[in-house]
């Protein structure tokens, strides 16, 4: 089987070639002159669904571009198993008014999946295409190959380790800027020694202020779930990834109960709860832990939080659950890990921990709740530090004006 696969890779290999030469570049990809008002831009996502961080960021970028008067589009990835693109999660990009096209960027269906992406972009004729995650970003060099795009861009959401190989595509000339959302992920880019620091820009997660700000009323969440207005409540607004180091806010979590047996945890993400649902009820602490499972009424559930944390110990860029809490002016418990200690000042703009250390984060949640006058003002410091750094409408702006920036220097624009 591997051999026929290898195979058959080879021989979709050839036919791609074979492409490039059949239809010639000038003819694939004649750029045209947008007005300066308008840019024609496409997104292309790895995801195949909306739900985590980095496919939300890609999300309220492609929705703030639309609002400021551009022409965006937005390409996701396509599993064989998925029956319907997106999964029911393009909600709010077709709200927008924003068209959305799937492709098969995994496994031997890539290869049709490039095909079809050619054509597509060949037809539509972008000004920019901003990749999102590498995979998206290889696919898309892959499929383009021999075409030149007036603007490419790629990103890096998170702080694991760049491979060689992935820095040789990030540092190539096919693609213009690498956008990051934390200094230590540049950092990271100019260690390898194939990228250099002048391609890398820095621009911090999204949000939308309208929906996230410190006027959210959370009564009706913690009605829902059978909370008093006087019971302390932490959340965690985070996937069941192992980055996530869910089993750290547990063991927390229960030093806290001891002193406070009437507190109560939120977890607000997908993935698979049910080893740790299980463990807490065999433990007697089934009633402090409430799995809400994915949630879409986020700005809500933060509103119902006295404090939101976070515990991650590797892997993190900026967490978007760091910044919409701080948004809606509520303090924050946080590992130091990637962005967050560029938001999360130890004891001013929130409780900042080691990574890993339980006790810490114990004590972290502790201080909070014994000093509410003192959250409370963390929470306002945190929220007048972060308002503008995170402020969608700004961050779309700034993209703005990096995508024109790259067609001036290549003569474009």
């Amino acid at each position: 089987m591997n051999l026929l696969t290898s195979g058959f890779c080879f021989l979709m290999d050839i036919w791609h070639a074979v492409g490039y030469f059949v239809l010639p570049n000038k003819q694939l990809y004649e750029h045209e002159m947008t007005t300066q008002e308008q840019l024609k831009i496409l997104h292309v996502a790895s995801h195949n669904e909306i739900s985590a961080g980095g496919s939300i960021q890609m999300m309220r970028l492609a929705i703030g571009l639309k609002q400021l008067g551009h022409d965006v589009s937005c390409a996701f990835n396509i599993r064989r198993s998925d029956k319907t693109p997106g999964l029911g999660t393009f909600g709010p990009l077709r709200e927008a008014g924003i068209p959305i096209a799937s492709f098969a960027m995994q496994r031997l269906w890539k290869y049709i999946g490039m095909w079809q992406f050619k054509k597509f972009i060949a037809e539509q004729k972008f000004d920019v295409i901003h990749c999102h995650r590498f995979r998206a970003l290889n696919f898309v060099c892959k499929a383009t190959r021999g075409m030149q795009l007036p603007a490419l861009l790629g990103d890096k959401k998170n702080s694991f380790d760049i491979p060689q190989s992935w820095a040789r595509l990030y540092g190539s000339p096919q693609v213009d800027c690498i956008v990051v959302n934390a200094q230590l992920i540049k950092k990271m880019f100019a260690d390898t020694g194939w990228v250099s620091p002048q391609k890398v820009e820095i621009i911090y997660n999204g949000v939308d202020l309208d929906r996230f700000h410190p006027g959210v009323d959370g009564n009706a969440v913690r009605q829902e779930l059978g909370i008093g207005p006087a019971t302390p409540v932490f959340g965690m607004i985070a996937n069941f990834a192992g980055k996530k180091s869910h089993d750290i806010l547990f063991q927390a979590a229960v030093k806290v109960i001891e002193r406070f047996p009437q507190a109560r945890f939120l977890l607000v993400g997908g993935g698979d709860s049910q080893r740790y649902q299980k463990e807490l009820s065999r433990h007697g602490y089934g009633t402090n832990f409430i799995f809400t499972g994915f949630r879409s009424d986020i700005p809500q559930i933060i509103a119902a939080l006295d404090v939101s944390v976070i515990s991650s110990k590797r892997g993190e860029g900026l967490t978007g659950s760091v910044v919409e809490a701080m948004a809606m002016a509520k303090p924050v418990v946080s590992t130091a890990v990637a962005g967050n200690p560029e938001f999360v000042h130890d004891r001013e703009t929130g409780m900042l921990v080691k990574p890993g250390n339980v006790q810490a984060m114990a004590d972290a949640m502790l201080y909070l709740l014994d000093n509410p006058d003192e959250a409370a003002a963390m929470g306002r410091r945190g929220f007048e530090f972060a308002k503008d750094k995170i402020d969608n409408r700004r961050r779309s702006e700034h993209f703005v004006d990096i995508y024109r920036g790259i067609m001036q220097r290549k003569g474009l624009s």
